[in-house]
């Protein structure tokens, strides 16, 4: 959008929902995820040292994987921008409006994708993620009802229309589902020793599942 606008997002996207942005809306759930998400579990680990190897042969963290992601970041960012853009563009809806499309839709993409790649839930980490989703819509409602701000009631106008729904939908979909297929193949096809060592946890915990209800 910035290329449009001589670098600048404040024609469409407030100042107080770019702050909000960067430091509460993506950040938080990121540094949750990161404290609280493990790979695998210490008895695993110890059991398995070896898996430690993975780290040093930069197996998670390369260049190949870096410029994937920025990659997909970048189909990301156009499907965003231009589905609503192209969609919105002969219609009456102001920029303001628009805005709140591409302030809200970023957050549910980036949290959607978190959610994909967690592996152990807990309900503090379900509380940021999709509490973050709805801290967002809340926020867009509260700073689009102070009339002192630009764009006052640009989030009830956009709303109210079912092209709205339609295109988060639709952003969700287009922008996870490369991720989604990436993820699924690597994966099945070259799994690394991680993933199998999480594969067998999976069994032995559904195992301890299956022996503890035939005691009861």
């Amino acid at each position: 959008y910035v290329l449009y606008t001589a670098f600048t997002l404040t024609t469409a996207i407030t100042e107080w929902s770019s702050l909000l942005y960067t430091v509460l809306y993506t950040s938080l759930p990121t540094i949750v995820v990161g404290i609280l998400d493990k790979d695998l579990s210490k008895a695993t680990l110890l059991a398995y040292p070896k898996l430690y190897g993975s780290g040093q042969r930069d197996e998670k963290y390369n260049v190949n994987l870096f410029i994937l992601n920025m990659l997909e970041a970048l189909w990301q960012s156009l499907v965003v921008f231009y589905m609503p853009y192209f969609a919105y563009r002969q219609s009456t809806i102001d920029m303001s409006s628009l805005g709140d499309l591409w302030a809200l839709a970023p957050v549910i993409v980036v949290n959607m994708q978190l959610a994909m790649d967690i592996f152990r839930w807990n309900w503090i980490i379900h509380a940021f993620v999709w509490g973050t989703i709805a801290a967002t819509t809340i926020c867009l409602f509260v700073i689009d009802s102070i009339w002192i701000l630009p764009g006052y009631g640009a989030i009830f106008h956009i709303m109210g229309t079912r092209l709205f729904w339609l295109l988060l939908l639709i952003i969700v979909v287009a922008t996870m589902v490369p991720h989604f297929v990436i993820k699924a193949f690597a994966e099945y096809f070259t799994p690394s020793d991680i993933q199998i060592a999480r594969e067998m946890e999976k069994l032995d915990d559904k195992r301890s599942e299956r022996s503890m209800t035939t005691s009861l």
